[in-house]
């Protein structure tokens, strides 16, 4: 690449001469570019890394095209996943275009409470996420006010001899129970959550046949899938539309 670029009257570049040393950027500290380093002769050291200096290691690997060291710095940080705001994780999954990091960035981002999210964060995610997320948020709000208010259908058992009474009491324990455990405006429930608290209420005049076979309905969870699958199919949109694969050239070419 060097020798290409002699004779052609382009400005020189970092480490093309001894007069041109290589550039690292101020806020890149001087441990991130020794693991740099390291990574590129393949001896990363075995030590916990904090996540800012495996963040500046990434802002090396794409400086100088390094796919060891993108490899290591991504796999480093999808392994400290949880240590990392959702908004962060996201606004370098843009950066420096790692589809690995959105499903689950999103999917915290979705569980967040707006107010909570400060304008900077919000700046860092980008329009497109930001206006997915409410949407997607939207839509789940509607399905949990849907399943709250409705009752899975209630098949009494042969034992079930006041049928009426078993299904009264069904709808409204419901109503009480899992609409209260979803729509708490305080501490609305993980739909998980939700069911494992649900099983526990008092089932008044429900025929205990009855209970178990509708329950079993609700465990299936049938309906509670469809939150996790929107999530999920929208994430792998926005990596579609948003996330461009990095294409490492190989610079060991000889250049004619």
């Amino acid at each position: 690449m060097f020798a290409a670029s002699q004779d052609t009257q382009l400005k020189e570049v970092d480490s093309s001469t001894d007069d041109k040393p290589i550039f690292v950027p101020s806020q890149v500290s001087e441990n991130a570019f020794e693991l740099f380093l390291s990574v590129c002769y393949n001896k990363p050291d075995a030590v916990k890394i904090p996540n800012d200096t495996v963040i500046q290691l990434l802002e090396l690997s794409d400086m100088y095209l390094c796919r060891d060291t993108r490899d290591y710095a991504v796999q480093n940080l999808q392994h400290n996943r949880y240590s990392l705001e959702s908004t962060r994780l996201i606004s370098l999954a843009l950066k420096f275009n790692i589809k690995e990091f959105l499903p689950h960035a999103f999917e915290h981002l979705i569980s967040a409470r707006i107010n909570d999210v400060s304008d900077d964060k919000h700046h860092a995610v980008g329009p497109i996420v930001w206006n997915t997320m409410f949407k997607v948020k939207e839509h789940l709000d509607i399905h949990r006010q849907i399943i709250a208010c409705e009752a899975p259908p209630m098949v009494h058992a042969g034992t079930c001899a006041k049928q009426k009474r078993c299904e009264e009491d069904w709808k409204q324990l419901w109503w009480n129970g899992m609409g209260r455990f979803l729509l708490d405006g305080r501490n609305p429930q993980p739909y998980k959550d939700a069911v494992e608290r649900f099983e526990k209420l008092d089932i008044s005049e429900i025929n205990p046949d009855c209970w178990k076979a509708v329950l079993f309905t609700v465990k299936g969870q049938s309906a509670f899938d469809h939150e996790q699958k929107l999530i999920s199919c929208m994430a792998n949109n926005l990596i579609k539309y948003l996330i461009v694969k990095p294409n490492f050239e190989d610079f060991g070419r000889a250049v004619y």
